[in-house]
């Protein structure tokens, strides 16, 4: 199920610059970490972090940063992630769908596959204004949905988090999860900050912003 990668259209106020995250923190090579939060505004890296993904794209139990997947991102459109593996997506039809979610159900697990071509539906992308660089996809949504924290050896699916009024929340028995890019260069940058695409939209700490994506509506 895809949800529509229209922008909201409107601006809010940014948090100060000293303290914020702009387009520019998410570039070149990092790893991706992941947070067990359902709240962007108080979720920390340090309490939080259950593990991060692996090479393939899936949801381990890691505590450094060398047994994490090291992904790179494209600074020429469609400015999608990719590692040795290959090109990074949530539309691989081969990977585990998230049947146990009433509007996921659908969904593919995240994977990177050598024979992808990835294109402009692939991309994640941070907001101006985060208190770190989390990664979001589609209309401004930026949770994602695993059915628990991995155990050690354990490779876990990673799915996009939809709801609707059947299911406000996060699938029953999953966790709800924020994906964290921890940058480790800044080559192969080399377009500068204003070249970056982002959402039109920044964030302040005293707007309540859900950013949980479009409500799904029941088929």
């Amino acid at each position: 199920m895809r949800v529509t990668t229209s922008l909201l259209s409107f601006l809010l106020c940014a948090i100060s610059a000293s303290a914020s995250i702009t387009q520019k923190d998410f570039t070149g090579i990092g790893n991706i970490f992941v947070l067990n939060s359902s709240d962007w505004r108080t979720a920390s890296p340090t309490a939080d972090k259950v593990g991060c993904l692996s090479e393939d794209g899936k949801f381990i139990a890691a505590n450094d940063r060398a047994a994490c997947g090291t992904f790179t991102r494209r600074d020429t459109f469609p400015y999608t992630l990719s590692t040795r593996k290959g090109n990074c997506t949530f539309n691989d039809e081969s990977q585990e769908r998230n049947t146990d979610s009433m509007y996921g159900k659908s969904d593919h697990a995240w994977n990177c596959n050598a024979t992808y071509e990835s294109n402009i539906y692939d991309q994640l992308y941070t907001i101006d204004g985060f208190p770190h660089v989390f990664l979001c996809f589609g209309d401004v949504a930026c949770y994602y949905d695993a059915k628990k924290a991995p155990a050690r050896n354990e490779k876990l699916s990673l799915w996009q988090f939809h709801w609707g009024s059947g299911q406000l929340g996060i699938t029953p028995g999953h966790i709800q999860l924020l994906l964290m890019w921890n940058n480790l260069d800044d080559n192969p940058k080399r377009k500068t900050t204003e070249d970056i695409p982002g959402p039109r939209l920044r964030l302040s700490e005293h707007v309540q912003i859900p950013l949980m994506g479009q409500k799904i509506k029941s088929g």
